[in-house]
């Protein structure tokens, strides 16, 4: 009886191990799949990763040294709809993420990450964090808060001119 107990113990630990991974990489999936999503001008994949729901929130700061804040699918939708009237892509944009922690506790995770953005402009870093909720066993985007290292940004655009 001691062993199937073990047994048993065993691969319930081994079923959680694998759901949390599985969960992990969805909810890396989502992150990548939104921001890609957006700078291919792709508003199915972009608006698949966002809850559509009114307390979702997006806050960012800006590159004249504003910040913008956004609250509720709705005005979200509507703030970057202009982003998607056009399905050419302006730059080729390439998304790379890393550094990430990811603290889920059941149906919502925190998750902060370093994301590095790199076009024609050169390299764009910023400190990311977000929080996801399960929805019908879908992680999506319910916060979004985006700090792009700005400093060397202005420089960088004068120096391509």
């Amino acid at each position: 009886m001691k062993t199937s107990f073990v047994a048993t113990a065993f691969l319930l630990s081994m079923a959680s191990y694998s759901w949390a991974q599985t969960d992990t990489e969805a909810i890396k999936r989502v992150l990548y799949n939104e921001t890609e999503g957006f700078f291919k001008r792709d508003k199915a994949r972009w608006a698949a990763a966002w809850a559509h729901e009114p307390y979702v929130n997006f806050a960012a700061n800006l590159y004249g040294g504003d910040f913008m804040l956004i609250k509720g699918w709705a005005n979200l939708e509507k703030q970057f709809a202009n982003q998607f009237k056009s399905s050419k892509v302006s730059d080729n944009v390439t998304v790379q993420n890393a550094n990430y922690t990811i603290h889920q506790n059941g149906n919502m995770a925190l998750v902060t990450y370093d994301q590095t953005l790199l076009d024609s402009h050169g390299k764009t870093t910023s400190k990311e964090t977000r929080v996801v909720e399960k929805f019908n066993g879908q992680w999506k985007i319910i916060n979004v808060i985006a700090l792009t290292n700005l400093k060397n940004f202005g420089l960088a655009q004068a120096q391509k001119k």
